[in-house]
């Protein structure tokens, strides 16, 4: 009778407990959502980056000033072009901060009117300038003496965007702090709970079945444990992704125009001009390519690519790059290269480019007077290893040496005034030594406050026979408008971005194609069933509904516009898109910025399977 009342007391705990930790884990449950959707608005804070609107938008405008200055100072015709140029990128980014979502939380501060709003009256006096048969010198120096005065507030707008996404940013991290802390408790009192019903029936039982119970149970939270780690990790790449998605975008209508700014009639300066702006923007599009490094290093899956390479035009692409921006800043830039001849080696010319530019841009970045000079030795390490040496010496501010030791931590930067004055992310040299590291080398520093730096990267590289080098690639002609097979070929462009929808419509122009356009999925999907085209070009992330959606559903329609050809467009090239992409009914996956030439072959492909 005293063991079935021990029984039933037992079973009456039991159950109590049991509860308790159900309970326990449903109120766990509860604030892990609520820390999911705070993370996911995180997220969505840093994807859609206002301060990243905001500082292009100041940069695109000092440079506006900048070739307007040395416009109205010349006065010479050659220049009109370069600064037609720059006031169209410059209108393209005013043009964002007018119209993106992101932008409304500034729209009711002063900055806002003063350095956006203020604006557009001198743009327009720009474009009046700019349009009129002759020179105006006069115009052209009224529009300067506007941007002087509108510089400030420019600044000030930038600094305000700052403010505005800290401020987001730091009620995201409060509210995700009480939740971690509430998560804690909760944790800590389900384990306490776990514990002491593992112990009663330790006791209770007195049997091996118990513990075998107990350590499956622990083996399942592991299990869990680690499920939740690689979610997290997950969520880590979609933030990547989303960010490589928001800068590809805008990259694909910069070296789209620019390509067929080179088609056009250019002088050679113009022309070369345009040649170093399409390397930069390539090199810029190379660095958006790995902006997974970071994690690819933490799990050690960051892999070189080597190729046969040649040193000197190598080096002649990154001083071409660099002696622009030196030479902004009043600084002489040189090489100083070995009079032997530089063997020819295998080696990843990105991330070697990447280190050389890193460091170089830093010298630049941190010398307000006298020059950095870009220093290449080499040593024979045995028949088949060439030791290349490369040495950036500066003459500027110089790093206290305490702060020397620390450079190549991850966020680390200078403290004191000069991180206020030069800001930075403190990833670079990471990133950099990890490369270098690869590449069996190391980088150091040795520097004196107030005299200047020298960082010197030491690199391993092996030799290769010249024959195995590529010759240097001539650049490629500008697409010719194509007939033909295109000519009259009707195409619907599925893309919301009003400056990638002028890309897409001058290629396709150039081919003699109907175009039309809309902005959505869903008006996609009504067009098709109204008209008869021959191709669909559909972008992926759209509002009022996606491009595979819409995708789906024209497969899904009766008759013969189910069958029509449809070529994803997308700046998404992580996480299996082209797989997505075919798996909702595309039949083809073009990855932003355009290819060109890719462009036009797809349209005539299926032009000529279309139209016969």
């Amino acid at each position: 009778m005293a063991g079935r009342t021990n029984n039933r007391r037992y079973l009456l705990w039991l159950a109590v407990g049991t509860a308790t930790m159900a309970l326990a884990m449903a109120s766990l449950l509860v604030f892990e959502l609520a820390q999911k959707r705070a993370i996911e608005r995180s997220s969505a804070i840093g994807s859609d980056s206002l301060t990243a609107l905001t500082f292009q938008f100041e940069r695109e405008f000092l440079r506006l000033r900048q070739v307007l200055s040395e416009a109205v100072a010349k006065g010479d015709a050659s220049d009109m072009g370069a600064l037609a140029m720059r006031n169209d990128i410059f209108q393209s980014r005013l043009t964002l901060l007018l119209e993106s979502p992101s932008v409304a939380v500034l729209k009711s501060r002063e900055e806002y009117r003063k350095g956006v709003l203020d604006l557009r009256p001198m743009v327009a006096e720009l474009d009046q300038a700019l349009g009129a048969k002759f020179i105006n010198r006069r115009a052209l120096a009224d529009v300067l003496a506007e941007l002087n005065r509108l510089g400030a507030d420019v600044q000030a707008l930038t600094q305000a965007a700052n403010s505005e996404e800290a401020r987001l940013l730091e009620q995201q991290a409060d509210v995700m702090g009480q939740q971690n802390r509430l998560i804690v408790w909760l944790t800590l009192a389900q384990l306490a709970l776990l514990m002491i019903a593992s112990a009663s029936l330790v006791v209770r039982q007195r049997r091996q079945e118990a513990e075998r119970l107990a350590l499956e149970q622990l083996t399942d939270e592991l299990r869990e444990a680690q499920f939740r780690a690689e979610a997290a990790s997950r969520g880590k790449s979609q933030f990547l992704a989303n960010m490589s998605h928001e800068l590809r975008t805008p990259f694909n209508g910069l070296m789209g125009m620019l390509g067929l700014l080179k088609g056009t009639q250019i002088t050679a300066t113009q022309g070369e001009y345009i040649q170093t702006a399409q390397e930069s923007a390539g090199h810029l599009l190379t660095l958006l390519n790995d902006v997974l490094d970071m994690s690819a290093l933490e799990t050690g899956k960051l892999a070189l690519k080597p190729m046969a390479a040649h040193l000197p035009r190598l080096l002649a692409e990154v001083n071409a790059l660099m002696s622009p921006l030196a030479k902004g800043k009043g600084l002489d830039f040189h090489m100083r290269l070995p009079d032997a001849p530089l063997p020819q080696v295998s080696v990843d010319e990105t991330r070697l480019k990447q280190i050389l530019f890193n460091l170089i841009s830093n010298a630049i970045k941190f010398t307000a007077a006298g020059q950095v000079v870009l220093t290449l030795c080499q040593r024979m390490l045995d028949a088949h290893t060439l030791e290349v040496v490369f040495a950036v010496r500066d003459t500027g501010i110089g790093i206290e040496p305490q702060a020397q030791l620390r450079l190549f931590q991850r966020f680390y930067q200078v403290e004191g005034s000069a991180t206020r004055r030069f800001g930075g992310t403190g990833l670079g040299l990471e990133i950099s030594q990890s490369i270098a590291q690869l590449m069996h080398g190391a980088i150091t520093v040795e520097s004196v406050v107030g005299k200047g730096s020298t960082f010197t990267a030491t690199l391993q590289l092996p030799m290769v026979a010249e024959a195995q080098v590529p010759a240097a690639a001539a650049a490629p002609a500008p697409p010719a408008p194509t007939s033909g097979a295109t000519q009259g070929m009707r195409v619907l462009v599925v893309e919301d971005h009003p400056i990638n929808q002028k890309l897409v419509g001058l290629l396709l122009a150039r081919m003699d194609c109907q175009i039309d356009f809309c902005e959505n999925g869903q008006l996609a999907v009504e067009r098709v069933q109204q008209e008869v085209f021959h191709l669909i070009l559909m972008d992926v992330n759209m509002p009022v509904m996606d491009g595979l959606t819409a995708t789906r559903l024209i497969r899904a329609l009766p008759g013969t516009v189910a069958r029509t050809p449809i070529v994803v467009v997308t700046a998404d090239v992580m996480n299996e898109a082209r797989d997505h992409a075919l798996l909702a009914g595309a039949n083809d996956f073009i990855s932003k910025p355009l290819n060109v030439e890719q462009l036009r072959g797809i349209v005539q492909r299926y032009a000529a399977a279309g139209m016969a």
